[in-house]
């Protein structure tokens, strides 16, 4: 995480938007992430520090805490960052304009999927003593629940989740419980004093925030029961299961869905520069895993595939796969 940061320090700060459209003149890219405590901010920095060696020389990339896997799609779709990271399932949700969208953005390209494989998780307190999210409705727990913020996969997701429970924020709260959506870092500090009973999340393996969370408490991680994901996979997600000691302490295995990180940009993103990112990222996976070991399982010839992206390639991006004869 230092490493990254020290990253950020170097790249110049509050570019949007391409500056340049010819090739091999200096581009301006602003980058969508998610807050400092994530583990997407530490693959942006990363990313952004291989990219600066290879697009133009005077570039900058300037890697932005934003939204998240809500939220992101939107920023790209409007330009506002050029660059951001998205899920496959959001990103279907965005193309098409529904769910989490009013509005398609049938603007949006995918440069690079596959990147990870995050889980939709309940974080639990072991003191609170459920076994299962259902079992807050069953008894009317007074819980706090924590969320990232609005726009975040992991609030909206959790959202959903409870609602195939069979509850909602508002029905927390009449409990006598709480609901808070904040950064990681607030999030991290809520679970060592004692605030937080559940965190609703997506996570990667080695998510450094979540790693946090269960070295200094003691937590169980709740998947998903039979009849909540039943609920689940018509909005788009995957069964998956998030191998034991994923986590420390996570002895058994955990049920849930899953879904892979996705690089995106949009359909105005210059063809040479779609094309430089792309290359840049299949080249680098050595680098990119000691960026963040979620990346470990990243497979470059493969991050083409619709199922690993979930809208249309930017022509760019498909040069660079063609090139390497991946993808036919």
């Amino acid at each position: 995480m230092r490493a990254a940061l020290a990253v950020l320090l170097v790249l110049a700060l509050g570019a949007t938007g391409v500056s340049a459209q010819a090739p091999g003149q200096p581009v301006n890219l602003a980058f969508a992430t998610l807050d400092t405590g994530s583990a997407w901010y530490v693959y942006g920095a990363t990313m952004a520090e291989l990219l600066r060696r290879t697009l133009p020389p005077g570039s900058n990339i300037d890697v932005k805490p934003r939204s998240g896997g809500v939220g992101n799609p939107l920023l790209v779709a409007k330009n506002e960052t050029p660059l951001g990271f998205g899920f496959t399932v959001t990103n279907r949700w965005a193309y098409e304009g529904k769910e989490a969208y009013t509005a398609r953005q049938d603007n949006l390209r995918g440069l690079v999927g596959g990147l990870d494989t995050y889980y939709l998780v309940a974080v639990a307190t072991k003191k609170l003593g459920i076994g299962s999210v259902r079992e807050i409705r069953d008894r009317k727990l007074p819980v706090k629940v924590y969320t990232q913020p609005i726009g975040a996969l992991g609030e909206f997701a959790g959202r959903q989740l409870l609602r195939a429970a069979g509850m909602s924020y508002a029905d927390i709260r009449g409990w006598g419980g709480t609901t808070s959506h904040v950064g990681y870092s607030i999030i991290v500090d809520a679970f060592k004093d004692g605030r937080a009973d559940v965190l609703f999340a997506v996570v990667t393996p080695k998510h450094p925030s979540v790693s946090e969370i269960v070295t200094a408490v003691d937590v169980k991680f709740l998947g998903l029961d039979a009849e909540s994901a039943k609920a689940m996979l018509p909005l788009g997600y995957t069964a998956a299961t998030m191998p034991p000691e994923t986590f420390k302490g996570q002895a058994e295995p955990v049920s849930t869905v899953g879904f892979p990180t996705v690089l995106i940009t949009n359909k105005d993103l210059p063809e040479p520069v779609a094309y430089t990112v792309t290359k840049t990222v299949l080249e680098n996976k050595d680098a990119l895993v000691r960026g963040h070991a979620g990346l470990a399982e990243f497979d470059p010839r493969t991050a083409w595939q619709p199922e690993k992206v979930g809208i249309p390639l930017h022509p760019g991006a498909e040069k660079a796969y063609r090139e390497k004869g991946w993808m036919k």
